[in-house]
């Protein structure tokens, strides 16, 4: 089956329930009715996404989810109750909740977040190519047609390493996962692993893997993703954010194709393909002594730059129909063809949040049944089954993802979401206020009026500089 599904509920009448919905989103479901047993199986089986309900007994969910983010910060919860506050979804939200959701909600609600909080995990294994046509790239431009042919040149080697450069946003993922799906690995994993996003104390074990023992509550030996991703693909995110320590570990296993569990005294041959990708000048960190030059050679056996929207602006249009069509695929809803004065303006618009920003405000306009794409871009773009009228309010400023506007429809204080949202977006770029602006759709300018209205100033949020 596809994810594994650990839902904690002491009710055993909301667990089948819900079991029942995750076997039928072709996920495979796992039950504890309690705190202290969900963390257990969470320490022994590791799933892949956690269901989790507030009100539990002895252990309740708070206790459980801080517990649980401790242990495997990059692990996505599900955070449920019959009755949520605003206080506790800021609470779940600060602890690091993927996303909340009010009981009862229903299949296609549950659909949402799951695909939303699975699609967004920092480690995604066992992902599997069948060869579907629509796996792909949308290309149109000839600096992305460029891309596309080399990447198919570079699927024919089984094994060369890939080192993919580019600003935020631009796609690297999407391109490391089109050349996996062209090559002989096509039917071995594709692992993906954010180097920034997972605490320096646990990224060894991580892509490693322990032995029993090894260190506190490692009770049963673990694969790292590098043997997750054997016969496969491992995909190594803004690679440049490594820790020196673990640089020189890394390079012994580019080297030799082997890699030793912490804790253990055998090494594990690995046959994998290794993509990296970095929104950092890696040549200049080499220099300045941040990234091992020997790696970075290492590495860059074969370089691949990503350009950025702007630059490549053919490419804006078909990825807005691509989206559209997307989107309202899946939220069932039509589209029409983008009028010519809709073009122009996304045409003329700098994109600084790359494709991420594009795809984002796309969403939100299918989401929101919106008359426009970019806040200030008037035309229609959904067809409703009534004739929609225009929108005469203003669009907001930001782009939510869908995953996070689902708590904001449900927050009678509108403010309260987007102060909550603001501040889990700056926490999981390290409060990079560039980055953050890009995310949320808005300018540098409006992010610090709306962190100073908030009382999100300097120090007030983790990792906010």
């Amino acid at each position: 089956m596809g994810a594994r599904v650990l839902i904690i509920d002491d009710d055993p009448i909301v667990r089948r329930t819900l079991s029942g919905m995750v076997q039928a989103l072709g996920h495979e479901p796992m039950g504890a009715a309690s705190g202290e047993e969900g963390i257990a199986q969470v320490k022994a089986g590791r799933p892949d996404l956690l269901l989790l309900d507030l009100n539990l007994p002895n252990v309740d969910g708070m206790d459980v989810l801080r517990t649980v983010k401790g242990e495997i910060p990059s692990l996505p919860v599900i955070f449920f109750s019959g009755s949520l506050s605003i206080q506790d979804t800021v609470e779940a939200m600060r602890l690091g909740a993927f996303h909340c959701m009010a009981k009862p909600f229903t299949l296609k609600d549950l659909e949402r977040a799951v695909n939303q909080a699975l699609s967004k995990t920092l480690v995604i294994k066992e992902i599997r190519c069948e060869g579907h046509p629509e796996i792909g790239m949308v290309v149109a431009s000839d600096s992305m047609r460029r891309v596309s042919e080399l990447i198919a040149r570079i699927s024919k080697s089984p094994a060369a390493t890939v080192l993919l450069m580019g600003e935020t946003g631009t796609g690297k993922e999407v391109v490391a996962r089109y050349l996996h799906n062209l090559s002989e690995r096509k039917d071995g994993a594709f692992v993906a692993v954010n180097c920034a996003a997972i605490p320096e104390t646990l990224i060894e074990s991580e892509l490693f893997g322990h032995e029993r023992g090894a260190f506190t509550d490692a009770k049963a030996p673990k694969k790292g993703l590098f043997e997750e991703a054997h016969e496969g693909t491992i995909f190594l995110d803004e690679i440049g954010e490594l820790p020196l320590g673990m640089q020189a570990k890394l390079l012994r296993v580019l080297q030799e194709r082997v890699v030793r569990r912490v804790g253990g005294s055998k090494d594990f041959n690995v046959d994998v393909r290794v993509i990296a990708a970095t929104n950092i000048d890696l040549k200049e960190a080499s220099a300045e002594g941040r990234f091992r030059e020997d790696l970075y050679y290492r590495l860059n056996v074969i370089p691949l730059q990503i350009p950025p929207l702007r630059d490549r602006k053919e490419d804006i249009v078909p990825l807005v129909e691509h989206f559209l069509q997307r989107f309202a695929k899946e939220l069932g809803r039509s589209v029409r063809p983008l009028a010519e004065r809709e073009k122009a303006d996304l045409l003329a618009y700098h994109w600084p949040g790359n494709v991420r920003e594009l795809r984002n405000c796309v969403e939100r306009a299918v989401l929101l049944d919106l008359d426009r794409i970019l806040g200030d871009t008037p035309g229609m773009i959904t067809n409703s089954t009534t004739t929609p009228s225009r929108i005469e309010k203003p669009v907001p400023e930001y782009s939510l993802p869908v995953a996070d506007f689902a708590v904001a429809l449900e927050d009678p204080n509108l403010a309260a979401a987007e102060r909550t949202l603001i501040m889990k977006v700056m926490q999981q770029v390290h409060g990079n206020k560039n980055q953050a602006a890009a995310l949320l759709g808005i300018n540098r300018t409006t992010l610090y009026r709306k962190l100073s209205s908030y009382g999100l100033e300097v120090g007030a949020v983790n990792g906010i500089s």
